[in-house]
């Protein structure tokens, strides 16, 4: 991997706006998350001749000349897009429409910024005088230019991605993955069961799905603790991402290993999700869908935490229970298992033990494969002994 520093003037930006040559929507698909008071202090910095952080950026070659894509400083392109805006004839960016076309943000275009000497005033790009303007013109934006050549190591394109982008939404491993592999099939496919991704001019929609996927995934904390649609979708689909990995090997793994092997198995790259492997996750996910809209299951441990979510599902996944037991029976032994784990007594033989067996390894490094194989085993123990115990007593009382 290759390093190059170097200096933007904020004119060649402009430029480079107007000729549309900047990628602006992200390779890890993050949306537009500074608020407009975040925008103007950087802003203000900019006009006062102050340094900003660097950007980081990859050129890909565009005919007889390169373009530009950010790798990290979206946000703060995006704050000088805004700000210089269309309002001011002699220096603008006529093309602020094609990469502003939400909503929320066409309200920010020219915004002004807090500039002066004693009371702040606010300030728009229009308003400022020639000098001012000459020097903005002139303004050094820091950037760094990446090059990847053949002997860059997967980790190190993840390290320095992680590295680099310490403000704002954190980059994920797998948001990671899905930005090398955007054009995978098998990416593509777990992507279409949450959320369709839709283009106009140079912004990037995300129209989430309506499906029992998203139904049930939305539930999870991760999820739920976001409202940028962006990022909802990732998250939903990097929870079905592995799940689907899951899936097509039988095994757990560490999610660094799965990202791992994933990049660097050709064969699985290139294989689309299969009919028999979609059927799989339908037929979990449809029974939990079910199941959430007509029970407690929805607000378990089992529905909203993460690990506790992967154990019940991959659990689902690799026996036979849905197609052995009842559901509802399966339903209710699950919401019973979440109650014994919150302290509440058993009152079933053998499921304290269970219950203290499976905390323990929920307690910590819950990503560890041996953990995840135990968890599960436990989970699956749990439900045969409640469903067990609730039909022998059904018995009982009929006879």
């Amino acid at each position: 991997m290759d390093y190059r520093n170097t200096e933007l003037k904020l004119e060649t930006l402009v430029q480079y706006f107007n000729e549309e040559r900047i990628n602006l929507n992200p390779v890890f698909q993050r949306g537009s998350v500074w608020n407009l008071k975040a925008r103007q202090e950087l802003m203000k910095n900019v006009v006062l001749k102050r340094p900003i952080p660097a950007i980081f950026v990859y050129k890909d070659e565009d005919g007889s000349r390169y373009s530009f894509n950010i790798m990290d400083g979206k946000q703060r392109l995006e704050s000088i897009l805004l700000f210089i805006g269309h309002a001011r004839p002699d220096f603008c960016i006529s093309t602020w429409a094609k990469y502003i076309v939400i909503g929320e943000l066409r309200d920010e275009v020219n915004f002004s910024v807090p500039i002066g000497t004693g009371k702040s005033t606010l300030v728009a790009h229009k308003d400022l005088g020639a000098e001012v303007v000459r020097d903005l013109r002139e303004y050094p934006i820091p950037m760094i230019e990446i090059t990847l050549n053949e002997n860059t190591s997967i980790d190190e394109i993840i390290s320095l991605f992680v590295d680099i982008n310490q403000q704002g939404v954190k980059v994920t491993r797998l948001q990671i993955v899905r930005a090398l592999k955007r054009n995978d099939p098998f990416l593509k496919d777990i992507y279409t069961l949450v959320a369709q991704r839709q283009t106009r001019t140079q912004a990037v929609f995300v129209r989430r799905k309506r499906t029992d996927f998203t139904y049930v995934l939305k539930r999870l904390q991760s999820v739920a603790s976001v409202t940028n649609a962006d990022q909802q979708a990732d998250r939903m689909w990097e929870r079905l991402f592995e799940l689907a990995l899951f899936v097509r090997s039988g095994k757990h793994r560490k999610p660094t290993e799965i990202l791992k092997s994933f990049i660097s198995s050709p064969a699985v790259a290139q294989e689309r999700l299969s009919a028999t492997e979609r059927a799989k996750l339908r037929n979990v996910f449809d029974f939990l869908s079910d199941a959430y809209r007509g029970s407690k299951l929805d607000k378990t441990r089992f529905a909203t935490d993460q690990t506790h979510f992967y154990t019940m599902v991959t659990s689902l996944l690799e026996t036979d229970l849905l197609q052995r037991l009842n559901h509802k029976d399966i339903v209710a032994a699950i919401v019973k298992f979440d109650e014994v784990l919150g302290s509440k007594s058993a009152g079933i033989p053998g499921l304290t033990k269970l219950s203290r067996s499976y905390r323990e390894v929920s307690a910590k490094q819950t990503s560890d494969t041996t953990r995840r194989g135990d968890r599960g085993q436990l989970f699956i123990k749990a439900l045969e002994t409640i469903v067990a115990h609730e039909t022998d007593g059904l018995d009982e009382t009929e006879s």
